[in-house]
Formats: C-alpha cells, sequence, structure tokens
C-alpha cells in the first residue's frame, strides 16, 4: 500500500513539474521576432487582430484606458507552492513572454517578445 501511495505522489508530482502553463493559443511556443514584427504592427493591429493570432491573454486593465496582454509560456504555477521544490524551479523562470499594450482606441502602441533564460 505505501509503494502504491509513494508512486501515485511521484507521479503527480513528475506530471505537475513536467508541465508547461501558457496562455493563448499556443502561437508564442514558434513565435520570432521577425514573426512578431510580422503578426503586430504598432499603430495598425486591434485587439480583435491578436486576439485572432494568439488567442486569449492575461489582461490588465489601466484606469488611463490602456490595456497590457500578456502571453506566457513556462513552468506551472503550481510549481510556487510545493514545499523544496520551489527552492529551485520558480514560475517566474518563464521561458518566453509577449507582451502589448494597447491604447484607448484598442490599437498596438508598443509590444515586446522576450526569452529568458532560467
Amino acid at each position: 500500500m505505501k509503494k502504491t501511495l509513494r508512486a501515485a505522489i511521484l507521479s503527480i508530482l513528475s506530471w505537475t513539474l513536467a508541465g508547461c502553463a501558457s496562455t493563448g493559443n499556443g502561437a508564442i511556443k514558434t513565435l520570432t521576432q521577425e514573426g512578431a514584427a510580422h503578426a503586430i504592427v504598432i499603430g495598425k493591429s486591434t485587439r480583435a487582430d491578436i486576439n485572432e493570432s494568439f488567442g486569449s491573454a492575461s489582461v490588465t486593465k489601466f484606469s488611463n484606458g490602456y490595456e497590457l496582454w500578456l502571453y506566457q509560456l513556462g513552468y506551472s504555477k503550481m510549481v510556487d507552492s510545493l514545499p523544496y521544490v520551489n527552492l529551485v524551479l520558480s514560475s517566474a523562470e518563464n521561458k518566453r513572454e509577449l507582451s502589448i499594450l494597447f491604447d484607448q482606441a484598442g490599437v498596438v502602441k508598443k509590444y515586446q517578445l522576450v526569452d529568458q533564460q532560467p
């Protein structure tokens, strides 16, 4: 019984650590700087264009009407809640992040694609 319980716990733990969390439709996984420049045109691309290209994002709305859309590909947030494991891995060590700032009219003002090395 103890061996079965241990195996189950190890299985869940390894699944949790191996899992990749992402926002959007996964398009940023293979997105290059050139691809981003083609897909996101400052002053022209709209929220609808970005949603069509990249899917749903984590959205932050500011009081001045601007919005920041964030797409991340990296470790699962569950890693942060695991004792001892969170000392080695952190969800802050995302592999890739695309942030897009929209103005009050819903048009892209700025964007940034960043690859982070853990």
